[in-house]
């Protein structure tokens, strides 16, 4: 087998990262917290938008640019307990009886990400203007 495939399968096999991470800016404590369902990536995106200075997060971009990048570290608060069955690419969230289940996983897993969000941005209360989050309205 080739090395290319190796790879492909070795990726294909690796468990699923999601979690909660937040980019904390050193020189004035500020945080910002979001949630990923691909940690291994988070910081990487993050990272990547901020120096091109299009983050969706204003604050923050403001402060990173005017640093220079300097200064913030990225933490991953708390991983998601996935199923055992979840693989870094949900080719194995399977759909045999076609019902359509591998869809309501893929949301069992988004909600519950988001109400591990929830739970850090009230346990370290981020939001603005001592943290980089603005605080949602209720639905």
């Amino acid at each position: 087998m080739n090395r290319r495939k190796e790879l492909q399968q070795e990726y294909g096999a690796m468990k699923r990262q999601m979690g909660v991470y937040q980019i904390v800016n050193q020189r004035n404590g500020k945080r910002f917290i979001n949630s990923s369902n691909s940690l291994s990536a988070a910081w990487q995106r993050d990272r990547f938008v901020l120096d091109l200075g299009s983050h969706m997060n204003k604050s923050l971009q403001a402060e990173y640019s005017a640093s220079g990048g300097e200064g913030f570290e990225f933490e991953v608060l708390e991983e998601l307990r996935l199923d055992d069955s979840v693989r870094h690419d949900y080719k194995d969230i399977a759909d045999p009886d076609g019902t359509g289940s591998n869809r309501l996983v893929a949301m069992g897993y988004r909600d519950a990400l988001r109400k591990l969000e929830d739970k850090w941005l009230a346990r370290l209360a981020c939001y603005e203007p001592v943290g980089y989050n603005r605080r949602r309205r209720s639905t």
